[in-house]
């Protein structure tokens, strides 16, 4: 297992950057010495782990890469257990929470802070991306108790909290990362959470 200060100079080093942003695998440890199959089947295991979260509940999980293209991350969508964070009216609900990105490329996480995923009965639906603009610093404000008890499950599977300083650290420009998420010039988080349709 890589401590924090091991994962915080790997996801800064620029052939391991040059790598995740051409969708390479970096870190040959644990679930990431195997296969993509290997990796999913870990991170769905970090996702059960979560749902077991005595404070939050995982409302939504996006293993699908949203329906095209590919992803170099899980989206995982979390509010309160209590039903708080959900409000209907009408046909909508509405609800709010805070949201992680689990890397498919490292062991490495981001949270993102007061985002919000709404349904109507007619099925239409709206819902965040995960853009370092909403990336938050652990604890996210107002979930300090479920981003320890959330990031507890991460530390126990061996999964780094990235912060926003090393998130928005500015990357070779000779590096081009394909994404929707974000353009030019690119970050770390660009290289390690993005997203093509």
């Amino acid at each position: 297992m890589l401590d924090s200060d091991d994962v915080v100079a790997l996801v800064r080093d620029p052939e391991a950057v040059r790598r995740a942003a051409t969708d390479d695998v970096v870190v040959r440890r644990g679930a990431w010495a195997g296969s993509g199959d290997d990796v999913e089947k870990f991170l769905r295991w970090v996702v059960a782990d979560l749902g077991r979260c005595s404070s939050v509940v995982v409302e939504h999980t996006e293993f699908g890469m949203y329906g095209s293209g590919y992803a170099s991350y899980v989206d995982v969508f979390l509010s309160w257990r209590d039903g708080s964070g959900r409000v209907t009216e009408g046909e909508r609900t509405e609800i709010r929470g805070f949201a992680l990105a689990l890397c498919r490329l490292a062991p490495v996480a981001v949270l993102f802070g007061d985002v919000g995923i709404s349904s109507a009965a007619n099925g239409a639906s709206s819902r965040y991306l995960p853009t370092l603009e909403l990336v938050r610093d652990n604890p996210v404000p107002g979930w300090e108790e479920a981003c320890r008890e959330v990031t507890g499950v991460l530390d126990r599977h061996g999964i780094t909290v990235l912060d926003s300083a090393v998130l928005h650290t500015p990357v070779d420009p000779t590096i081009s990362v394909e994404t929707n998420l974000a353009d030019p010039p690119y970050t770390v988080f660009d290289a390690w959470f993005h997203w093509m349709d």
